[in-house]
């Protein structure tokens, strides 16, 4: 029950700064350019609040499994929805959309204010006691090649389940059923690609610096955490979408999301405690109890 209260408040939390930002874009009289059959009205509005708590859900299992203090909890889950939540969103919709040209601004406050207030619920409201495991000792020369690994991982990662999925949401995006949709030159999805994966790598790995827990456990949270900020959210949200396009795209994204964090799991997180304990002494005792 506890847990309950405590993720409606988070959700509570997204909703306040929801309404604080549009209060905000109205005030500014900032520029937002909203899709032609995009309903505005209150189903609009419970939608993206639904989404929201959608997003309160994904984000759980990873801020519970979060340690260190609640400020240095809030202060990582700032930055990973800043970046793969707000940032990644604008970026990507700027090259295949037409919905955030001129309007950057806007939508720039609108996911500021969403993932500070989001981020500082779930950072107070839930999290692990005690020391995070924190990084392996390596040496400079095996973190570069590790971060040129998972820099360049991305791209092909974006591309392989893409291309599973070409054949269903393409069309979509090269006949004109839903104004706004197009294709940018592959070059520029490419240039896109590498900057994307910039910003999930900076995002993720504070994240995995204060996890507490298995390696198993971080893959299936830092993934989960991927797929609902970077798609799952945004399609749940879009409605002016056709429903196979936003089925196909949330297949697509999380599959996606779990490969690129399983790679940096393996790339980045410590061992478990008792795989990093000399096999020398995990037998000791059972000598001793001979």
């Amino acid at each position: 029950m506890k847990t309950i209260l405590k993720l409606v408040a988070c959700w509570a939390a997204f909703g306040l700064a929801m309404i604080g930002a549009g209060t905000l874009v109205h005030f500014l009289r900032l520029r937002m350019i909203l899709p032609p059959n995009m309903d505005t009205g209150p189903m609009h509005f419970l939608t993206v609040l639904g989404a929201g708590g959608l997003l309160v859900l994904g984000l759980w299992p990873l801020a519970r499994g979060l340690a260190g203090s609640s400020a240095a909890r809030a202060a990582v889950l700032g930055i990973f929805l800043l970046l793969a939540f707000g940032v990644n969103t604008i970026l990507d919709g700027a090259i295949f959309t037409s919905y955030f040209l001129g309007a950057i601004p806007a939508h720039t406050l609108i996911y500021a204010m969403q993932s500070l207030f989001l981020a500082g619920a779930l950072g107070f409201c839930f999290g692990q006691t005690g020391q995070p495991a924190g990084f392996p000792r390596r040496g400079w020369p095996a973190w570069a090649g590790r971060g040129l690994i998972a820099w360049l991982a991305w791209p092909f990662i974006y591309f392989f389940f893409g291309t599973c999925v070409a054949p269903i949401v393409v069309p979509y995006y090269q006949n004109g059923s839903v104004a706004g949709l197009h294709i940018p030159p592959m070059s520029t999805i490419f240039a896109m690609q590498l900057l994307r994966s910039v910003l999930f790598l900076a995002s993720s790995l504070p994240l995995i610096a204060l996890w507490k827990g298995s390696r198993r456990s971080l893959w299936l949270a830092l993934g989960l955490a991927h797929a609902v900020t970077v798609g799952l959210y945004g399609l749940v949200a879009g409605t002016f979408l056709p429903a196979v396009l936003r089925i196909a795209h949330s297949v697509e994204i999380t599959c996606d999301s779990f490969a690129y964090a399983g790679l940096l799991v393996l790339l980045f997180s410590a061992p478990a405690a008792a795989a990093a304990i000399p096999a020398a002494s995990r037998q000791e005792p059972q000598l001793r109890a001979l």
